[in-house]
């Protein structure tokens, strides 16, 4: 109980420095979430050596989604180096992974056209570049989230202590996986009184270690259940994990995928970099773990 007081401070203080924006809409089959152009980091040349590594880097990024859900890579040298990365969900095949990120890759040279950081979120898929190395630290921003505006049954009952304690069961088992084909990546479906179905999937970045990865999965959830734990699915996208849940009734075939169908609202944290966390003892130890 105390954890949980701590991870929804620690939050509402991060709200106040971000530029937070809901909406209602309906769900396309893009699923492009939310991209995050990072103005202060600075801009590039257009047809400068910084632009020509990204553009290489962008291509590497596409080609080799066809062959793993996760690619790290760096080009370039000194001020012109470029570190990029995409991860897709664990749930997806190669096929979806490869169009997701080939999208991702346009799509985030198009809306950044001389950012020299910037970081795009799909439902099946995030992909990042930056002039600065990123891959193991514990950040939290920027995030988005998105979630059913379509409210629990009230026959599903105590929906909302099953939903945090199963969730907190997979995050733990998670941090077992590092060294799993899929790192960190962990679903699990419980059935609950033979009512309903809970699908839970939690996923860290795979250069985490262990204990960042279980930081940045709890106060994923503490985020998401805040905003979420009476909804019928949500999903929250940082740029070091993913955390998210869905719900069909057991007696019925399972709801349409969340990534096809349904009305949903959407929240994003536009700071890229504002809360990098970058000592994960400060971190462990404000949250007493």
């Amino acid at each position: 109980m105390a954890t949980s007081k701590k991870l929804s401070a620690f939050f509402c203080y991060s709200f106040l420095l971000c530029l937070l924006f809901t909406t209602n809409q309906t769900m396309s089959e893009s699923d492009h979430m939310e991209t995050f152009c990072n103005k202060p980091s600075g801009n590039f040349i257009r047809n400068s050596t910084y632009h020509t590594n990204l553009n290489a880097l962008l291509s590497a990024l596409s080609n080799q989604s066809s062959l793993a859900n996760y690619y790290n890579l760096t080009t370039g040298l000194a001020s012109d180096t470029v570190h990029g990365m995409f991860l897709c969900t664990g749930d997806v095949n190669r096929t979806t992974c490869n169009s997701c990120v080939k999208t991702a890759t346009t799509e985030i040279a198009k809306n950044c056209t001389n950012n020299r950081e910037a970081i795009i979120y799909y439902f099946d898929c995030m992909v990042r570049y930056s002039d600065k190395i990123f891959l193991s630290t514990l950040e939290t921003q920027p995030n988005t989230l998105w979630w059913s505006t379509d409210l629990i049954p009230k026959t599903f009952g105590k929906f909302g202590e099953r939903l945090s304690d199963k969730m907190g069961e997979v995050i733990v088992k998670s941090s077992m996986l590092s060294s799993s084909l899929t790192p960190y990546y962990l679903m699990d479906t419980t059935r609950f009184d033979n009512v309903y179905d809970l699908e839970s999937i939690v996923q860290c970045t795979p250069y985490l270690d262990p204990g960042n990865c279980t930081t940045c999965l709890k106060l994923a959830l503490q985020e998401m259940i805040d905003c979420c734990g009476d909804k019928r699915w949500a999903m929250i996208w940082t740029p070091k994990c993913l955390v998210s849940f869905d719900t069909y009734n057991s007696s019925l075939s399972p709801l349409p995928s969340p990534t096809h169908s349904g009305s949903f609202s959407i929240r994003g944290c536009n700071k890229l970099g504002g809360m990098v966390l970058a000592v994960a003892a400060s971190v462990l130890a404000f949250l007493g773990l």
